[in-house]
């Protein structure tokens, strides 16, 4: 323990392991999960409606 002691830099503040490892991880924040949920039911219903203005067309033959 002496030699991990030895090799910390003296009067900085370590860092917690989530702030460490966040450039790694690819789990979304909360905000970014809102706004992807929000983006996707977005598309689902312009998917829906493009669906529903298909079937009133008339068919090409």
């Amino acid at each position: 323990m002496a030699g991990c002691a030895d090799s910390m830099p003296d009067g900085t503040r370590l860092k917690r392991f989530t702030e460490v490892i966040r450039g790694y991880d690819n789990t979304l924040t909360k905000s970014e999960k809102e706004a992807a949920i929000s983006d996707l039911q977005k598309e689902k219903e312009r998917q829906q409606q493009q669906v529903g203005e298909d079937e009133g067309a008339p068919k090409a033959n």
